[in-house]
């Protein structure tokens, strides 16, 4: 597998567990905002109860006597209606009848007490007074004590809601917290194991590359994973086959034109000799034909000459005209004797700047082969140095063992 595909399986992983953890975090608080909301709704119908039967108590108080009573009886009535549809749309749909039967026939009855009061209170005080007395004992104790039932079983439900909701902020702490935990450890996991791997395997890699700068040529980086570094290591190794190769053939190329440069310049130097050899039996037949044609000269000098004794007589015309004719041939001669040293001069130049080139190849060609010999001899010196160093590491690692 790739360290790309690593990657996007770590991330799609890390994504997946934010979702589920999301997703339990959105369900948890969908569930504990109702359960607020139901809280809420038994507070207000608390506080509806709490403002009901303080009204109805402080009706209850009422002077008959006062004019103020029958607007405080009438805003009162107005109150005790406001809250009881409040109260009965809030209670649950077993507890609405029986609580609004109560607090129907209870306040009907004691404001049907008080509005009688209200009207015999000019004719007889005495029974205006003790009629609210009663309806309180008979109405409106009822009435307060059915209010309390409600009131006790709302703070009942207030408890049981409280705790509710904490046990719902503990689940969902624990949905949060649980799984962005679990995702984090698995997270820190695979992170610690990718590079535990990516690690051990650049060590290889730099293990492989000290060899290689110490002159080991049989070192090459670790190759097999089928990933990005696998394959730069194969590319890597393959670079250094074929530079290796290519060292290998400029070394032999180097001997190959060494011999040759050498065996041109053997033929150069013989050629050379050759020329001059024969430059020498030039010059020699230069210097004989010379010497023959002074000699002609002289003989036809002498033909010429008038005879100064009778037995010197002068030469016949025909050995005159021979002699002449042998003196042209060997001037002709020594002139072909001539033409032919100065070509032999003219190949003893060529043959020795020849030489020279031949010599020039050999001096290159043997740098050729020095320099790739000093770089075998130093891979080879290196390789045994890094064998050396090996042998002394595991006999000190040995060493230490027994000790």
């Amino acid at each position: 597998m790739t360290l790309a595909k690593r990657l996007w399986l770590t991330i799609a992983f890390t994504a997946c567990s934010l979702l589920l953890v999301l997703a339990l975090t959105a369900f948890q608080l969908q569930a504990l905002s109702q359960q607020f909301s139901q809280y809420r709704a038994r507070q207000a119908l608390s506080t509806h109860l709490n403002e009901l039967k303080a009204s109805v108590l402080e009706l209850s108080h009422a002077d008959p006597m006062l004019d103020s009573t029958t607007t405080q009886l009438e805003k009162t009535a107005q109150t005790v209606q406001r809250l009881r549809n409040q109260i009965v749309s809030a209670l649950p749909a077993d507890q609405r009848g029986d609580f609004d039967y109560a607090l129907a026939h209870h306040w009907t009855e004691f404001t049907r007490q008080i509005e009688s009061s209200l009207k015999i209170a000019e004719t007889s005080p005495e029974d205006a007074i003790n009629i609210p007395e009663a309806a309180y004992k008979l109405d409106i104790v009822p009435l307060i004590a059915r209010i309390d039932q409600q009131l006790a079983a709302e703070r009942t439900g207030l408890a049981a809601a409280e705790n509710a909701m904490e046990a719902s902020v503990a689940r969902l702490l624990f949905a949060i917290l649980g799984p962005l935990l679990a995702t984090g450890i698995a997270v820190i996991l695979l992170q610690l194991a990718v590079s535990k791997q990516l690690k051990s395997r650049i060590q290889q890699m730099c293990i492989a590359s000290d060899r290689l700068a110490a002159g080991d040529t049989q070192a090459r980086l670790p190759g097999h994973n089928h990933d990005e570094l696998g394959r730069a290591a194969r590319h890597i190794n393959q670079a250094l086959d074929k530079l290796l190769a290519v060292m290998q053939d400029v070394h032999e190329s180097a001997l190959q034109s060494e011999g040759q440069s050498r065996q041109v310049l053997d033929l150069s130097t013989r050629v050379v000799e050759q020329t001059r050899l024969q430059i020498q039996y030039s010059e020699q037949s230069s210097q004989v034909v010379q010497w023959l044609s002074k000699l002609a000269d002289n003989l036809v000098a002498e033909a010429h000459t008038p005879a100064q004794t009778l037995a010197e007589t002068p030469l016949p015309s025909p050995v005159l005209s021979k002699v002449q004719d042998t003196l042209g041939e060997m001037k002709r001669v020594s002139q072909s004797i001539l033409d032919i040293t100065h070509i032999g001069h003219l190949i003893r130049d060529m043959a020795e700047q020849t030489s020279l080139l031949a010599h020039t190849a050999t001096i290159e060609a043997t740098k050729v082969r020095r320099m790739t010999d000093r770089e075998l001899v130093f891979f080879r010196r290196a390789d045994e140095h890094y064998q050396r160093r090996q042998e002394q590491h595991r006999a000190s690692l040995a060493g230490e063992r027994v000790m």
